[in-house]
């Protein structure tokens, strides 16, 4: 489905990723995992084009979509929830959810569809985005890419900042997207979380990969645990 090769991102003069690799299988969950700072979000931004790399490629299912607008990336069935959500505080949950709606086919995503997958939204239709709490926040982030019914979703710390009932929530319906055979690139600083989610795993240092693997061979790898992610 999507494959990073050698992908190297600038901000300005600052060299941030360094050669990055990696690839979701159509169909698999794939968590990258990391310390603050290390390049983690810089990678979702670079996929999606809102930082293209100066130099390496980047494919969506064998076509290179390395330097084209988000626009365009998007069209082609990549969603993201962006850390932090980017919902539209001014405009209500029915107008986040379905202004980005598209590609609706039988069996696809629609706002029934998603109001069942999200049944706190269903009675907050009409309230601004912006009065919502942060887990319904990150709940209606996630509705509205599903409403473009990706292929590819990208999925950048959804659990920050929430409570844990509230990940749990997080957890199942990311649970569900993945028996649902969509292709998710998930950044993760919860490890229980991205481990018990996860096929296979990435860990990034500073730029670069400097682990591939299962969920249990990270586990048993105390060496990584311990240097890069603090464990």
């Amino acid at each position: 489905m999507l494959q990073l090769e050698e992908i190297h991102t600038y901000y300005g003069d600052s060299h941030i990723l360094q050669g990055v690799s990696l690839e979701v299988g159509e169909g698999e969950t794939v968590t990258l995992l990391g310390r603050n700072g290390v390049g983690k979000t810089t990678t979702i931004k670079s996929i999606i084009g809102f930082t293209p790399p100066r130099a390496g490629r980047i494919l969506l299912r064998g076509e290179e979509i390395t330097r084209q607008p988000s626009h365009y990336i998007a069209q082609q069935g990549v969603a993201i929830v962006p850390q932090g959500r980017a919902i539209f505080p001014t405009l209500s949950v029915r107008e986040n959810i379905t202004l980005a709606a598209r590609n609706a086919s039988k069996g696809g995503w629609t706002l029934e569809r998603v109001l069942g997958a999200f049944p706190p939204l269903a009675n907050r239709l009409r309230h601004k985005g912006g009065q919502l709490s942060g887990g319904e926040q990150q709940m209606l982030a996630i509705a509205r890419a599903l409403m473009t019914n990706p292929e590819l979703l990208l999925l950048d710390e959804p659990s920050e900042g929430l409570a844990p009932l509230i990940v749990a929530e997080i957890k199942r319906i990311i649970a569900a997207l993945r028996e649902q055979g969509l292709s998710i690139l998930l950044v993760e600083q919860n490890l229980t979380l991205a481990l018990e989610l996860a096929d296979r795993v990435y860990v990034m240092n500073k730029g670069r990969i400097v682990f591939e693997g299962t969920p249990d061979s990270l586990r048993a790898n105390q060496e990584v645990m311990q240097q890069y992610l603090g464990v």
